[in-house]
């Protein structure tokens, strides 16, 4: 069985879907740019730029310095060559995901950009995604089921190309692929979905407000966590009232999302702290990917200083979610499940590569070459010592 046999035959397994090739038509990507409406466009368009211009203030640049007297050291930035990005689309299409890691990519210098899709029941990708990410850059686009896309990315199939960087969200199976990906050499961020978040907020913040940033990240899925932590009980009470009514105003799928993640068995939750500190110290257990601020200046302040784990922090009243999940430019692509204590969300930052500089005038090497002497000899590795050795006699 060829490779890209084996990716159809797992999609049509677990996705139920008959995918007959697994590389999008160019024609198709074509109509789906043309099929968006003129603002869906614009609000794109816009949305892209101003990824673009987050992303170059975050990318590292090659840089060098005299360390001392004839000893220069520092980085030289290379961008990836080829990195394949997996867009979910199970609970919903996400344009916006597209959008923060194809421009990523493409601000890095990344030369081919492979995007991967999960396929509709039509064998292709979802119209406005793929409209989205072409948009912004993405070069090429491959259909089929998750984890044997990601596997397609790290080992190459006849379709598929095999790439350096192989990033996106996902559940727990997509994690897991992913992590067998980097046992190959790929580079990836792991811990990536699903969605969570927190809002702190004290007795100066809106209710209603607050209810709908609970709901912003609760419909995305049953899985979601949404939680408040505040050191008001009157506001706990307040924002439990809210919710329920807006809740309610939700039709469709969502709504079942929501009643799912603020039911006994979901994870949503209100919580009421004795004191900040002890919010701070859950807030930092926790590590949310999505970390909303809401409260009296010098309690902001306070919180600012005492949290450190976090994916992203958002503060004041009118810096929702939603707007660092379309417009701000900074990535909503962010670590879960407690990643953020250790991780950071993705962005042009993790398509590149670091290569160490260093350099030495004679003068610099026989100031070190004691050093390499004793350590060589130690570790009795001669042919260290031979090779500074032959250069500091001559």
């Amino acid at each position: 069985m060829d490779r890209d046999e084996a990716v159809r035959r797992l999609t049509k397994q677990h996705d139920q879907v008959i995918v007959e090739e697994l590389v999008l038509p160019g024609n198709y990507i074509e109509q789906s740019v043309a099929g968006l409406s003129s603002s869906l466009r614009a609000a794109a368009r816009q949305a892209i730029e101003n990824v673009q211009a987050a992303n170059r203030a975050l990318l590292p640049k090659t840089w060098e310095t005299e360390l001392r007297p004839g000893t220069m050291i520092g980085e030289k930035v290379t961008s990836l060559d080829s990195v394949g990005i997996w867009i979910p689309a199970r609970k919903g299409p996400l344009l916006s995901t597209a959008i923060m890691l194809v421009t990523a990519a493409k601000v890095a210098g990344v030369k081919k950009i492979v995007v991967g899709m999960p396929p509709a029941e039509n064998g292709l990708g979802d119209p406005g995604t793929v409209a989205a990410a072409a948009m912004a850059g993405a070069d090429q686009f491959v259909i089929g089921n998750g984890v044997a896309i990601i596997a397609g990315f790290a080992q190459g199939t006849e379709s598929i190309p095999e790439t350096d960087g192989i990033f996106g969200p996902g559940p727990g199976g997509i994690a897991a692929a992913m992590s067998v990906a980097m046992t190959c050499g790929k580079k990836s961020v792991l811990g990536i979905g699903p969605t969570e978040s927190i809002v702190f907020a004290d007795d100066s913040a809106d209710p209603r407000r607050v209810a709908y940033d609970l709901i912003n990240e609760g419909e995305h899925g049953p899985d979601s966590s949404s939680i408040l932590v505040t050191t008001s009980s009157c506001l706990a009470a307040d924002v439990e009232r809210e919710l329920m009514r807006c809740i309610d105003e939700v039709e469709g799928t969502r709504k079942h999302y929501l009643r799912n993640v603020f039911s006994p068995a979901g994870k949503g939750a209100i919580i009421v702290a004795a004191d900040v500190e002890l919010a701070c110290g859950f807030i930092n257990w926790f590590a949310p990917e999505h970390l909303m601020v809401s409260c009296h200046k010098e309690t902001e302040e306070r919180v600012l200083s005492l949290v450190r784990n976090a994916g992203e922090i958002l503060i004041g009243e009118y810096t929702p979610f939603s707007a660092a999940n379309y417009g701000i430019g900074i990535t909503a692509v962010l670590p879960t499940n407690h990643f953020a204590r250790a991780f950071s969300g993705i962005t042009s930052k993790d398509m590149v590569k670091v290569s160490t500089i260093g350099k030495l005038s004679k003068q610099a090497l026989q100031e070190i070459y004691p050093i390499i002497r004793e350590m060589g000899t130690y570790e009795q590795l001669p042919g260290h010592v031979k090779a500074a050795e032959v250069r500091v006699e001559e």
